[in-house]
């Protein structure tokens, strides 16, 4: 059996059944047997002290945790085992902090579907696999496309068009920045079908934008601040992504494979169909607008809704839930570089804006309570926005070492120009 684990990486390591067991379940000859391999030089005993501390990490007991302590953690982390070959099925579920994602991160472990079903054994729970990177992206720095080996790739513009095919080839602004493989067999394909699934991630920073282009054929349109993890190829029965942030989905329709968009409090299902989910982890709702086509929404508290066109749905961190029906523009107009809205409140609309350009805005509580309705068009420079703003309400600004302070103009004051 030593062979069979000479020079085995990490990941490997972690999708081997009888490692995972030596793990939770030392004896006297499963530690004989690792510490021959170790001594003798076919296995790196970095990469087993790495293997074996990302195990007994995700086999921690949970804890219960405020929202804010969330923020720090990895949430619902599921990898695929290759043990489908022996067709065993365990579940894998990680909380830890977040100073451990970034020990994962740095082992450059490929993500990977870890199947769990339920005791009728007919209930296939498969959750997208997403460890949280850190909720502060700094302003100004680039959009990052992160491989499953860990490779980064940045891009300095402040918008970059990302396209993978079917084949694996990613292009990013017109240019191959990675060749696909030519001999990839077809999906239908039983071997393709029991490939292991392997994750891409794209963070897209405040300040900058991005498309996104699927080996589907379906589109994302990926606003600032935000952080998707996505296969490289879909496969198995579902295609399932991670979404922390705002992204518009264009889907392209495959009633054998559903697609589907995992957040943290909820998960949205659906055929072919354009909405929009927004879900920061900063935020205290997420919200869930369809343009076309239907939807169904099922909250981490178990609530479920199914939607058409034009209706909101909205999920907060208290488990309740609200669908209304909207003027969609509103939600999806920043894709087209706009930002439609109506009533809504002042504060909502800096943060929207500071989000956008990854500038600071501040502002008194006074302005809490004012509330607006008009069209900005987030193309012009931000000083120019934030002057249009103060000619709609009472409002000024100053700009103080990088920073947007507002406050209400006193009475008898005329907004800046």
């Amino acid at each position: 059996m030593e062979k069979k684990y000479k020079k085995y990486t990490v990941d490997e390591l972690l999708q081997d059944d009888y490692f995972i067991s030596s793990i939770l379940h030392p004896t006297q000859e499963s530690r004989e047997f690792w510490d021959f391999l170790i001594q003798s030089g076919n296995l790196s005993a970095q990469d087993f002290e790495e293997a074996a501390f990302f195990i007994e990490v995700v086999h921690s007991p949970k804890e219960k945790l405020l929202r804010k302590e969330k923020e720090a953690l990895w949430s619902k982390i599921e990898i695929e085992n290759k043990s489908s070959l022996k067709k065993k099925i365990r579940t894998l579920y990680a909380a830890c902090f977040s100073a451990v994602a970034c020990v994962f991160i740095l082992l450059g472990v490929s993500l990977y579907f870890f199947y769990e079903s339920n005791r009728q054994g007919d209930n296939m729970i498969d959750m997208i696999a997403a460890f949280k990177k850190e909720k502060n992206v700094q302003p100004g720095s680039d959009i990052c496309l992160v491989l499953s080996d860990n490779k980064q790739m940045r891009f300095e513009e402040d918008n970059t068009d990302v396209k993978y095919d079917d084949k694996g080839q990613i292009k990013v602004n017109s240019q191959t920045v990675m060749e696909g493989n030519k001999d990839k067999k077809a999906v239908g394909d039983k071997k393709e079908k029991e490939a292991t699934v392997t994750y891409n991630q794209l963070i897209v920073p405040k300040g900058k934008h991005s498309t996104l282009l699927l080996s589907d054929g379906t589109k994302l349109w990926v606003n600032a601040g935000s952080h998707v993890i996505f296969p490289v190829s879909f496969k198995g029965d579902k295609r399932e992504i991670y979404v922390d942030g705002e992204v518009f989905l264009d889907v392209t329709r495959n009633e054998g494979n559903p697609f589907v968009v995992k957040t943290d409090r909820m998960a949205v299902e659906v055929l072919g169909t354009s909405f929009n989910v927004k879900s920061y982890g900063h935020e205290e709702t997420d919200d869930v607008v369809l343009v076309t086509g239907s939807v169904h929404v099922r909250t981490e508290a178990g609530r479920k809704a199914e939607l058409i066109p034009n209706q909101r749905f909205r999920c907060t961190s208290a488990g309740d839930v609200d669908i209304q029906t909207v003027d969609v523009y509103d939600y999806i107009s920043w894709k087209d570089g706009l930002l439609q809205y109506k009533k809504e409140r002042l504060s909502v609309i800096l943060q929207r804006l500071s989000d956008y350009y990854g500038k600071p805005i501040q502002w008194e509580p006074e302005l809490e309570r004012l509330t607006c309705s008009g069209k900005l068009d987030l193309k012009d420079d931000m000083e120019k926005v934030l002057n249009g703003l103060t000619k709609m309400i009472p409002v000024k600004f100053v700009k103080q070492d990088d920073c947007y302070y507002f406050s209400v103009t006193p009475l008898n004051s005329k907004p800046m120009e």
